[in-house]
């Protein structure tokens, strides 16, 4: 009797499996997300989430030169950045000829960054390394963003900056200046930028942008590429009292008397990069874009009046390095970039702005492959039984 027992339940398990497998569909037999099944309400609802998987996960041609480029697209780079970060602005009195150049008291920061398939996000820690004379320049408080997004053709870098407490680099140059410290200090100065860049990258097949800034990536040979695309940029700053205070309020004419300005600018890019690869391994990256456009700024100043200036021209320019070293999953280097926006008009008063970081950093390339296969098979998002 145990024996027919477990006779009987031999065949119903392998009943159970043959219906297992034959209800499981394999992921090279789906050619396109029409391919997954969407007959029953079941069916519908996870065809939404198969089809991202699907998308994400589908074995694609190379559409670069494997001459010139290695990709380590299914891999994570983990970088660990030390970077210095800066948001400094310029209050241009075109009626007097006087400027006053204002500085956030810049730090080195510890980060931590991620970069996958198409998108890199670094974020700082909160562990400050090194701090510049305090006592000089005051104390910064930032927060500071950065979203990088690469694709096969097109990139584009998203920030968002605060920064609160300024000191005046060119305090000295001014001989009425006589405070008790190097430099005047501003520690009622709050400024916010927000910025979006794009770049369309025409020699894509032979040249890779994300070798030198996102690491998923390793340029072989040297190549370069002309840019072209889009930006727009919004910068605020405010301060208890006026942005021009004493000892230089006598010196500034009263349209620069001001308590907040808001600037908007706008335009488009071109220009070229190119990566330099010597000793197989090292390699070094520069790159120059024009940015062209229309800005507008709106005033407050101290007496609550607020007025805005007429559409006018305005230029950017963006610059970026870098020097690295690439040993298959393990990389090294060093890489900056500086946006400066100025503006042509030479009545009243205007801001010129440049924000920007430099960074060194060490960092690995690691495989989930089988891992991420793993989770969603797990999640019947791949591989799936109906």
């Amino acid at each position: 009797m145990k024996a027919l027992r477990l006779t009987f339940l031999i065949i119903l398990l392998s009943a159970y499996n043959k219906s297992i497998a034959q209800d499981t569909i394999p992921q090279s037999t789906i050619h396109s997300i029409f391919d997954i099944p969407h007959e029953t309400a079941w069916q519908k609802w996870m065809w939404i989430h198969r089809s991202v998987a699907f998308m994400i996960t589908k074995e694609r041609k190379p559409f670069f030169d494997t001459a010139y480029v290695k990709t380590y697209k299914k891999s994570v780079g983990i970088t660990i950045p030390i970077s210095s970060r800066f948001l400094r602005f310029n209050l241009v009195d075109w009626a007097s000829g006087n400027t006053l150049k204002y500085s956030p008291n810049s730090s080195y920061d510890l980060g931590f960054s991620v970069s996958s398939r198409w998108a890199t996000f670094q974020l700082l820690t909160g562990v400050r390394i090194y701090e510049n004379y305090k006592n000089q320049k005051g104390e910064t408080h930032f927060h500071d963003t950065q979203f990088n997004i690469y694709g096969a053709h097109v990139t584009s870098d998203i920030f968002y900056q605060n920064y609160k407490s300024f000191y005046i680099r060119n305090s000295l140059s001014y001989s009425d200046y006589n405070g008790p410290t190097r430099y005047a200090v501003r520690s009622d100065i709050n400024a916010v930028s927000f910025g979006v860049s794009s770049y369309y990258i025409f020699n894509a097949k032979k040249f890779s942008y994300r070798s030198s800034f996102a690491f998923t990536e390793v340029q072989k040979k040297s190549a370069g590429s002309f840019l072209a695309g889009s930006y727009f940029f919004l910068f605020n700053v405010k301060g208890d009292s006026s942005l021009v205070g004493y000892p230089f309020r006598p010196l500034f004419d009263s349209l620069s008397y001001l308590k907040d300005a808001t600037l908007q600018t706008y335009g488009i890019n071109i220009g070229y990069i190119h990566t330099f690869v010597f000793f197989k391994r090292f390699y070094t990256t520069i790159s120059l874009v024009q940015g062209l456009g229309l800005e507008q700024t709106l005033y407050n100043n101290t007496k609550g009046e607020s007025f805005s200036s007429p559409l006018r021209g305005a230029a950017k320019i963006n610059c970026r390095y870098a020097l690295g070293y690439n040993l298959g999953r393990f990389y090294i280097g060093t890489m900056g970039i500086l946006d400066y926006l100025f503006f042509t008009s030479k009545s009243n008063t205007t801001f010129n702005f440049n924000t920007g970081k430099i960074t060194a950093f060490i960092g690995y390339r690691f495989y989930f492959l089988k891992a991420e296969k793993k989770i969603l098979r797990k999640l019947n998002l791949i591989d799936y039984r109906l």
